[in-house]
């Protein structure tokens, strides 16, 4: 029953349809319940620096399962709501929105734990999800990219100090699918295969997404404009997350010209309860990097990690006002690099 804890992000699920059924303003409760629940608790509820051991019951894995296959459902639902007459215009865009907001801070955290599986199966069950928002190269540019370059200027995916997250965004978006084009070119070169093949695994990637678009037109114009919107609101908050993770914080450079080894102090971590109940235990970021394929309630708390002066949506909140956020993060970063270069 310990894995009913991590259930949280069924019932902010359940406020999207919710929200569309009510009708007008009401399309939008998601978003105003979202930050709001996950910034007060993360307050209210305190820190947690519990270890599950080695604890790995079916629930656990059970509970992304059902979340990622809930959310799958949802988004597919919601393309014909928008479809049904006499809907008007502010409900769709609430809909779409808080589609979107749920898979861009859910459905992205469950789906990045599948793509990290061992199992073909959760493999592929994470990367339906990210069919669904068009963004399948980023289990590519995740695994073979920031999981070696994090904390680098070379990671697309690593925030620079000073970086704006609306630059950021921009910058980390382009550049993971470039650099999930170049690792695939490079793995069927050097396998003796033609780029533009059916090994491709960009360009399955690419069919595999049109062809989900192609459905959605199906419907008509709006549920395409559901389907985009919704994809667009994922990415820009899974790229949020992103720009938090790692901001400022830099690996230094080895004497052979290479970086020294990614370590607890170079990804921000938030030991509150709130966050990480809801986020699948995100916020303990430098053990993920440590053991990426360690099952998420299996991650341990890092006293030789940075945290964050607040939970994740609280960072994210504070991102979106970039004089705030290098008042706040900027010192702490500058801090924390200068004890660990002098230790």
């Amino acid at each position: 029953m310990r894995a009913i804890r991590f259930g949280l992000p069924f019932l902010f699920l359940a406020t999207a349809p919710l929200g569309f059924w009510l009708g007008g303003g009401w399309a939008f409760l998601t978003l105003a319940a979202l930050p709001l629940a996950l910034t007060g608790f993360d307050v209210a509820l305190g820190f947690d620096e519990r270890v599950e051991g080695q604890a790995g019951g079916p629930a656990y894995r059970a509970l992304l399962w059902t979340y990622l296959a809930a959310q799958i459902g949802l988004t597919i639902w919601a393309a014909a709501a928008v479809m049904q007459p006499g809907v008007g215009l502010l409900a769709p865009i609430g809909l779409t929105a808080s589609v979107g907001l749920t898979s861009g801070i859910f459905g992205i955290v469950a789906a990045h734990e599948m793509v990290h599986s061992q199992r073909a199966a959760e493999r592929a069950l994470g990367l339906t999800f990210f069919a669904c928002i068009g963004y399948m190269h980023f289990r590519i540019a995740h695994v073979h990219g920031h999981h070696v370059r994090a904390a680098t200027f070379e990671d697309p995916a690593s925030a620079r100090k000073g970086e704006t997250a609306y630059a950021f965004v921009v910058r980390s978006t382009l550049g993971q699918a470039r650099e999930a084009w170049a690792f695939e070119r490079k793995r069927l070169l050097r396998r003796g295969r033609p780029v533009w093949s059916v090994g491709n695994r960009m360009l399955l990637y690419l069919v595999t997404e049109l062809l989900v678009l192609a459905a959605a037109a199906m419907l008509g114009w709006a549920a395409l404009a559901f389907w985009i919107g919704q994809a667009v609101v994922a990415i820009i908050t899974l790229e949020l997350f992103n720009y938090i993770a790692h901001y400022a914080l830099e690996r230094r450079r080895t004497p052979a010209g290479g970086y020294e080894r990614l370590a607890a102090r170079h990804s921000w971590n938030s030991t509150r309860r709130m966050n990480n109940w809801s986020l699948f235990n995100m916020g303990r970021h430098s053990d993920h990097h440590r053991r990426p394929t360690r099952a998420y309630q299996r991650l341990e708390p890092e006293t030789a990690a940075p945290e964050l002066p607040t939970g994740y949506a609280g960072a994210i909140l504070m991102a979106l006002v970039p004089p705030l956020w290098r008042k706040v993060m900027d010192r702490r970063a500058d801090a924390w690099m200068s004890d660990r270069a002098a230790a």
